[in-house]
């Protein structure tokens, strides 16, 4: 009996409803009917019966879902002790936005700490609808998830719903960064007109434009280098000339590195979250902590 089709079957009965508990989910309907399927083929009874009132549990399925929560909690809590760190391990489980930042962060943080340390380290940079399911099922402790300010209103009820807390990080808009050699390196004002004549490089995480049912933000150069993986993105910016790209602030010590500039761009803001999320019952093993205090104080 697999514990995550035990929590979905716990998230059917709370929506009352397959294709409202896939959505909070974030997996597919199909998907979803397929594992409950499966589940009751395994127990031997119905869990659910349709009606005009939408999915109800059977007489068998409300005493299952009873245990199947009692069992999901009992889990959840055992989990989390088992996961606490003793003194001399560091275990971290973390997903997040392509972000310079961040990296530097647990960068400065594992270099500080390891020395001498077990190590089991999970650091996942992804989107913002993968961390969340990470986070919700419980294959990451944590996730910082980033997106642009006007999506907040439909974004934090489903963390809500997803029974995640939250707390904000970071709140920035962003910045161009490009190569010293570039021809605008030495502008002091960086407007649309100046950047359009240049190639931009895009590395956008468009799930959650996907997940609203909305177009992808379209203010993007014509001329342009999609990407889907940060690491490439500093051998375009100083490989290929006269290429730029929209990041978060970036550390000195990266811009020092590849030799990068860092402007503001003069246009209409991009402004953005970054956004700590967690199980409402999480608590941060030492490591944790120790990182999350290190990337507080890097932001500030």
């Amino acid at each position: 009996m697999n514990l995550n089709v035990l929590r979905y079957v716990i998230e059917v009965e709370k929506n009352r409803s397959i294709t409202g508990a896939a959505r909070q989910l974030f997996i597919s309907q199909p998907n979803l009917s397929r594992d409950i399927r499966e589940l009751e083929e395994e127990i031997g009874f119905s869990i659910f019966t349709r009606s005009s009132r939408g999915v109800i549990p059977t007489e068998k399925g409300r005493e299952f879902l009873a245990l199947a929560k009692r069992a999901v909690k009992q889990y959840q809590a055992l989990e989390n002790y088992c996961t606490r760190e003793e003194r001399d391990n560091i275990s971290l489980h973390i997903c997040v936005p392509r972000a310079s930042y961040i990296t530097c962060a647990l960068t400065s943080f594992l270099s500080k700490n390891a020395r001498g340390r077990q190590l089991s380290v999970n650091y996942n940079e992804t989107g913002t609808l993968d961390a969340i399911s990470h986070v919700s099922d419980r294959s990451a402790s944590m996730a910082i998830i980033r997106y642009p300010d006007r999506y907040e209103k439909t974004l934090l009820p489903l963390l809500k719903l997803r029974e995640l807390s939250y707390e904000t990080l970071y709140k920035f808009e962003l910045v161009v960064i490009m190569s010293e050699r570039h021809p605008l390196a030495k502008t002091s004002v960086l407007t649309q007109d100046l950047l359009s004549q240049a190639v931009e490089i895009v590395c956008d995480d468009t799930s959650l434009c996907t997940y609203l049912h909305e177009s992808p933000d379209a203010d993007h150069n014509e001329n342009s280098i999609h990407i889907h993986e940060r690491g490439s993105q500093f051998d375009f910016l100083t490989g290929v000339p006269g290429t730029f790209m929209f990041v978060s602030p970036v550390p000195d010590s990266v811009l020092s590195r590849y030799h990068l500039v860092q402007k503001k761009f003069h246009g209409s803001p991009r402004k953005m979250t970054d956004l700590l999320i967690y199980p409402e019952d999480y608590r941060p093993s030492r490591a944790e902590s120790a990182f999350l205090e290190m990337l507080k104080e890097s932001v500030q």
